[in-house]
């Protein structure tokens, strides 16, 4: 009987021990699991964020950074020779700077040449595949791979008066160094949005040989001081009777819905021919069905039509001359 006992008691400990083991074995192995779990949620929200950030920032901003540069190639060109880009260029002549650092038509040692510093400013290359592989070195440093295939050809357009954008279609794939994670894009569109206020007006630059960034007029009221400060600033309004900044690259003066002009000043540059002096008229001699504005004593024969007059709430009754060319 006490043999009996001893057994019971014996078997009663054994089966603690072993439960003990069995929990401390399933703890650990669930806190592995635990741990794996949270591994995995912490790489995939790695990779989550590197991705938003990539396709809202990084990717944007090296296009943004590489066409800025591409303009102010152009815009060299353009004053260097004075003669305006070929409008049938355009798009060639983005995609080959902003990829090779230059645009040469009809190959080597023909026709246009643009070459310029400003793709390799300031020891940093600003081509599109140079920054693309800066974000690649970036993506390493989190422990993120990036890569991406060929780039298709780079367009530049206009979606708003006061900015252009470059853009791209380009495959691409994100993953973790293990590749147990990724996320894969095809086609994708990149857009990179350059702000005017980067560069200077070509049609300055040819029209009057004066370097001019341009602008966006701001005012709380518009009126006659609001017309003088952008005379005097030469800052720019949206209108559509006037031709975008990619126009004014090519030399095209026709209007667009995504236009923007300037005014010319009189008191620096005459106007005895009467021109209107919004300056994509007064470059290009246009002076029909404009108004003499009377309030500007000061800016000898400046005119407008009755769309800047408006804009500037400026009252018929203020014009003291109609001018019909």
């Amino acid at each position: 009987m006490v043999m009996n006992k001893k057994s019971v008691v014996f078997t009663l400990i054994s089966t603690v021990l072993l439960s003990v083991i069995l929990i401390s074995f399933l703890i650990q192995t669930n806190n592995r699991a635990n741990v794996e779990v949270q591994k995995a949620n912490v790489e995939v929200e790695t990779l989550n964020s590197f991705t938003k950030t990539l396709n809202e920032k990084y990717l944007p901003t090296a296009l943004k950074l590489s066409a800025i540069q591409a303009t102010r190639s152009i815009n060299d060109y353009i004053e260097d020779n004075g003669i305006y880009l070929d409008v049938e260029n355009l798009n060639d002549t983005y995609d080959e700077l902003m990829k090779m650092g230059q645009y040469v038509e009809g190959g080597a040692g023909l026709g246009l040449v643009i070459d310029s510093d400003y793709m390799y400013y300031g020891g940093v290359n600003y081509t599109i595949g140079a920054l693309f592989e800066e974000v690649d070195n970036l993506a390493g440093l989190t422990g993120i791979n990036f890569t991406y295939g060929d780039i298709n050809p780079i367009k530049v357009y206009h979606e708003e008066p006061f900015t252009f954008t470059a853009s791209i279609i380009i495959d691409y794939n994100i993953s973790s160094n293990d590749q147990k994670t990724s996320f894969s894009y095809l086609n994708k569109e990149v857009k990179g949005k350059v702000p005017l206020y980067e560069v200077r007006d070509p049609m300055r630059i040819i029209g009057l040989s004066t370097n001019v960034s341009i602008t966006e007029a701001e005012h709380d009221v518009w009126d006659t001081t609001a017309l003088e400060y952008d005379i005097i600033n030469i800052t720019y309004i949206g209108s559509d009777e006037a031709p975008s900044f990619l126009q004014r690259l090519t030399g095209d003066f026709s209007s667009s819905e995504f236009g923007i002009t300037s005014f010319i000043n009189t008191k620096f540059y005459s106007n005895p021919n009467l021109y209107t002096n919004a300056d994509h008229s007064y470059f290009t001699q246009d002076k029909d069905n404009n108004c003499r504005i009377t309030e500007l004593s000061d800016y000898p024969n400046f005119y407008l039509r009755t769309s800047h007059r408006n804009k500037y709430g400026l009252d018929d009754c203020t014009f003291d001359e109609l001018f019909e060319g």
